[in-house]
C-alpha cells in the first residue's frame, strides 16, 4: 500500500476550439467523482487504477489503493505473494488487468524481481509474468483488447529492454523487441491489437511494428528529446509528452503523414500532456496553468484539429488518461483542496 499526505524540431501548432462551437459529447467513466486515478479503460467501460482512501489509523494520511472498477462496483486488487504494492496500468476487454508489483528497497542489496510485471482477473487471481532471461526486474504498461499480449520492459545489468509477453495457454512467453537495449523512460505504449509498440530508445522516440510473419521493425520517429510516447493507435498515431528545459511539458503527436506536431495550449496555460488516443484518432490529456495559479488542471479532448477542455466530467475531472473506441473517457477525479476545506466535517 502506498501512503501520502494530502496537502529541436519544427512543429505545427494545432488550434483551440472556440467556447461557443458545437462539440461532440463524451461519457466520462469513474466509480466516484473524487479520489480516483484511472490508468486505463476497456471497451466495456471497465477501468483500472487507484482510489484514495483515508487511513484507518493515521489522521490526515490517505492510502492509494489499486482497483478494478466496473460501473460503481470496485474491487481492490490483491498483492502477489511476497510483494507489498500493486500498480495497475492496463486492462483488456475481458477484464484482465496488467501492471507491476513491487517490494521495498534495501540499500546496497539487489532484490531479484523487486519489481515484476503481473496480470490479474477476478476468476484466476494475480500472476507474476517474470523477466527476460538474465534480467532481474520487469514492468508492464499496456495490454491488448483480447488480453493475449502485454507490453512493457525488462531490466538487467546495464539494460532496459522493450518486451512483450504473449499468452500461451495458461502461461506467458516473454520476448524482447529488436534494437532495444536502453529505453529512456518507463513509459511505453502498445496498440490495442498488439502490432505497434512506441517508446524512447535512449532519448529517441521510436515506433516498432510487427509484420505478418511476426518480425518487429523499429523506426525512429523524432529527434532526441522530442517525445515520450504515452499512447498509440492501430493507424500508428503516437501521442505523448515533450519536456523542455524550463521544466514544462507539452502535448505532442506523431503520424506518418504529418510527422511531429505540438498541440497548442489556450491562453493562460503553460503545461500540457497527451496521454491517450483511440482508434478514431481522438486524443485526451491534461492542460494546466502556472504553478500555484487557479488555472487548471483540466482534462482535454482533441479531434479534427481542435482541442477543448472536457466539461463532461465536471469540475473534478482534472486529467484524462485514456479513451476507448466508444468515446468513453477516464482519468483523474479530484476535488480542489479549497473545496474540500469548505466541506462540513462529519461527526463520528
Amino acid at each position: 500500500m502506498q501512503q501520502f499526505l494530502r496537502s529541436v524540431l519544427p512543429v505545427v501548432a494545432l488550434t483551440l476550439i472556440a467556447a461557443d462551437d458545437p462539440a461532440p459529447k463524451y461519457r466520462v467513466v469513474a466509480p466516484k467523482d473524487d479520489g480516483i486515478i484511472a490508468t486505463a479503460i476497456n471497451n466495456k467501460g471497465d477501468i483500472a487504477g487507484f482510489e484514495w482512501r483515508d487511513d484507518k489509523f493515521y489522521q490526515g494520511v490517505v492510502n492509494q489503493e489499486p482497483i478494478f472498477a466496473s460501473g460503481k462496483h470496485i474491487v481492490t486488487l490483491p498483492l502477489l505473494n511476497g510483494y507489498t504494492a500493486t500498480f495497475p496500468a492496463g486492462i483488456s476487454d475481458d477484464g484482465l488487468v496488467t501492471g507491476r508489483v513491487s517490494k521495498p528497497m534495501r540499500p546496497g542489496v539487489r532484490i531479484m524481481l523487486q519489481n515484476q510485471a503481473f496480470v490479474w482477473d477476478e476468476k484466476r487471481g494475480i500472476l507474476g509474468l517474470g523477466v527476460l532471461p538474465g534480467d532481474w526486474a520487469s514492468f508492464a504498461s499496456a495490454i491488448t483488447r483480447d488480453g493475449k499480449r502485454v507490453g512493457g520492459f525488462s531490466i538487467g545489468d546495464g539494460t532496459l529492454r522493450a518486451c512483450v509477453w504473449d499468452r500461451d495457454g495458461e502461461n506467458w512467453k516473454v520476448s524482447a523487441l529488436p534494437e532495444s537495449q536502453h529505453l529512456g523512460s518507463q513509459s511505453i505504449a502498445l496498440s490495442d491489437d498488439g502490432k505497434l509498440f512506441a517508446a524512447t530508445e535512449g532519448a529517441l522516440p521510436c515506433l516498432w511494428k510487427q509484420d505478418g510473419q511476426g518480425r518487429w521493425e523499429r523506426r525512429i520517429i523524432g529527434e532526441p528529446g522530442s517525445m515520450i510516447p504515452r499512447g498509440v493507435n492501430r493507424a500508428g498515431l503516437v501521442v505523448g509528452i515533450r519536456s523542455t528545459g524550463d521544466g514544462r511539458t507539452h502535448a505532442v503527436t506523431w503520424s506518418n503523414s504529418d510527422g511531429m506536431k505540438l498541440l497548442d495550449k489556450p491562453a493562460g496555460y503553460e503545461r500540457s500532456e497527451a496521454l491517450g488516443v483511440n482508434n478514431m484518432g481522438t486524443i485526451v490529456g491534461m492542460i494546466d496553468g502556472p504553478h500555484g495559479s487557479k488555472t487548471g488542471p483540466h482534462a482535454f479532448v482533441y479531434e479534427n484539429g481542435r482541442l477543448r477542455i472536457l466539461t463532461e466530467g465536471g469540475p473534478n475531472f482534472v486529467s484524462a488518461t485514456a479513451i476507448n473506441d466508444h468515446g468513453q473517457i477516464t482519468g483523474t477525479m479530484e476535488k480542489d483542496e479549497d473545496e474540500k476545506a469548505e466541506e462540513p466535517r462529519k461527526e463520528k
